[in-house]
């Protein structure tokens, strides 16, 4: 089961302070328990792996949707005591697949190419307090185009919120596929898989936020800006090793890692990040990751472009977007 993210238009992320907070606005109630949520339905199938927790529809083209992030998960760990922005990524991603195999249409099985997948988070609001953190989502679907009762294109607009507090909003974009069109695009590699070849050596994990080696996606260069993609096996939260090409997802981490480690020994912590995916990312092919400081538009900001190469080719280009001397 394929989970492919295209993502395209990077956009200039808004400043946190620019999100408008309501205070008034209300929490959605709890967990439904006639709305379980199969892991199939989220492509996750570790229960601990598993965010979206219920979902609702409230009318043809609008849904709310509950989540919880934890506090201990062995992968989606604190981030100088804010949850990381791979969590509003992934929530992000959970939500969309949700809705597409639940309420879209889309049957278990089918290929999605995620794209567009582009959000602000607000960091002062995404505090964990050493406990799960309870999550409403209000989606808005829109431009959907559907065959024969099934999604085949459609964009999500997000807004996430904590006890009735915007905590992040942003959109993604999916295409769906079938296994036989599926095929068809991947041919000869959709038989690829991760190689079980000894991992290469990782760049120290404290550069890039991580906080083992096993989570480490990156392998040092003569480059201090240069790396080579890593895929160990401890990295399981976000790899499948099923996949017929490295996951999208796991590409997102890279690119933070990377930013990581091109602004340290600076704090850089990210609110905002918006990615564009140009072709898929080849099992048995070097990637090359490499990084870059931009001028930010937004004043206290600091912005980093990292950008992923297979054979001299663009695989991705994300930016991600950090407040100055917070940490």
């Amino acid at each position: 089961m394929s989970d492919t993210m295209h993502v395209s238009g990077t956009v200039q992320p808004r400043s946190p302070h620019q999100l408008c907070l309501d205070e008034n606005e209300r929490a959605a109630q709890g967990t439904r328990a006639d709305a379980r949520v199969p892991s199939e339905f989220v492509h996750r199938p570790v229960a601990d792996d598993i965010l979206v927790t219920s979902w609702r529809r409230v009318d043809d083209r609008h849904f709310s949707l509950t989540a919880r992030w934890p506090h201990d998960h062995g992968y989606f760990a604190p981030d100088h005591g804010r949850h990381p922005l791979i969590l509003t990524a992934e929530t992000i991603r959970q939500a969309g697949l949700l809705l597409s195999h639940a309420e879209l249409g889309v049957p278990v099985g089918h290929h999605f190419i995620l794209g567009d997948l582009v959000f602000t988070t607000h960091p002062e609001l995404l505090a964990n307090d050493g406990g799960p953190t309870s999550l409403t989502i209000d989606v808005i679907c829109s431009n959907l185009r559907m065959r024969a009762g099934t999604l085949i294109d459609g964009r999500f607009d997000m807004t996430v919120r904590s006890a009735g507090r915007i905590v992040a909003t942003g959109h993604s974009h999916v295409t769906v596929t079938s296994p036989a069109v599926y095929r068809r695009i991947r041919g000869e590699r959709l038989t690829a898989r991760h190689s079980a070849d000894p991992v290469a050596p990782s760049v120290p994990p404290r550069l890039t936020g991580s906080a083992t080696e096993d989570e480490v996606l990156l392998s040092p260069t003569d480059r201090p800006d240069r790396w080579l993609l890593r895929i160990a096996p401890g990295h399981a939260a976000v790899v499948n090793p099923a996949n017929d090409h490295v996951p999208g997802m796991a590409l997102i981490d890279a690119a933070q890692q990377a930013a990581y480690a091109l602004t340290a020994p600076d704090s850089f912590v990210p609110y905002a990040l918006a990615t564009k995916f140009h072709r898929y990312a080849e099992h048995g092919a070097p990637c090359v990751i490499e990084a870059r400081r931009l001028s930010s538009e937004l004043p206290g900001t600091t912005t980093v472009e990292v950008t992923g190469l297979q054979d001299g080719e663009p695989v991705f280009v994300s930016t991600l977007t950090a407040l100055d001397g917070r940490g």
